[in-house]
Parts: structure tokens; C-alpha cells; sequence
């Protein structure tokens, strides 16, 4: 089996897309926060079509990481928000864009499903710190708070309703 890593990647001209994501792309950073990158890459026909089908590499830290594309556009018919996020990033964090890139709109994968997976995803962020119900403005309406912060959180989508919990 073939190893293949970031620098693999970038080395042999995989790469058609790399980008800054996260707390750094939408001005959230802090003085502690780490640069957070993900990118789209192709595999050259042996490679893909091998027993050893590679669908994403990380560094050591999953600080970086690249998706090939097989697997990226998967993750978008699944409506996955933190791949979603590629397609609406600023151009300033923009990093590299193949041509190709441009023939990938959101539009194309955004559905109902949207909804669930981004309203899971704010849920399970807010989960993610600690004692979530004290620290609504409101504890008794948290499920309307849960719904702004998941409208406010991804501006690729219009929200025409809140999927509540």
C-alpha cells in the first residue's frame, strides 16, 4: 500500500483546491486558535483505480486536510457542513483554486437534507462546551436559540424553517 500525504499531494500537482477554514475564515480567531486548512485533491488513474483508493490524507494533527474528489463530492450529496463551508469560503482564505473547482456549486447539492445536517452540527458544537442548557440567554427557549445560531452559523443557505429537537 501506497503512503501519500499532504506533501505527496503538493508535490505531484494533486491538489485543486485549498483553504483556510474555520474560526480563522470568518474573523473568530483568537490568540490560541490554530489555522485550521482543508483542500480537494485528484488521484492519478493508478491510484484511484487500485485496491488502495485513498479518500482523504491529514498531518499528524488533522490541522490539514485534503479530500480526494470522489470522496468531496460524496460528502456534499450528504450535505456535510464542514465541506459545504469550501464552497462559500471568503476569497481571502481561498489559498488555491483549479479551474476545475468552479464547475462545483453549492447549489447543486444543497437540499432538505441541509436542515437535519447543519441543525446536528450546531447542536453538537454547542454539546461540545460543556453544560449547553445554563448558557442560553433564555434556558427555556433554547430550541429557538439553537435555531438562530444555526441559521446564523452557515450563510450559504436560506433557512425557510428550524428542525427542532
Amino acid at each position: 500500500m501506497q503512503t501519500i500525504t499532504i506533501e505527496t499531494v503538493k508535490e505531484n500537482g494533486w491538489l485543486i483546491f485549498e483553504g483556510i477554514v474555520g474560526s480563522r475564515a470568518y474573523g473568530l480567531d483568537t490568540a490560541s486558535s490554530d489555522t485550521d486548512i482543508k483542500g480537494v485533491f485528484i488521484l492519478p488513474k493508478d491510484l484511484f483505480y487500485s485496491l488502495d483508493y485513498i479518500p482523504q490524507v491529514s498531518n499528524e494533527t488533522n490541522d490539514i486536510v485534503y479530500f480526494e474528489l470522489k470522496r468531496f463530492i460524496e460528502l456534499l450529496a450528504k450535505n456535510n457542513p464542514n465541506i459545504l463551508e469550501l464552497l462559500a469560503l471568503p476569497d481571502d482564505c481561498i489559498l488555491y483554486r483549479h479551474p476545475l473547482m468552479e464547475r462545483i456549486q453549492s447549489s447543486v447539492f444543497l437540499s432538505r437534507l441541509c436542515e437535519q445536517t447543519f441543525a446536528n452540527y450546531a447542536f453538537s458544537q454547542i454539546k461540545k462546551h460543556g453544560d449547553w442548557k445554563r448558557k442560553w440567554p433564555n434556558p427555556l427557549n433554547y430550541k429557538e436559540n439553537l435555531c438562530w445560531i444555526f441559521v446564523m452559523y452557515m450563510p450559504i443557505i436560506r433557512v425557510s424553517r428550524c428542525m427542532y429537537f
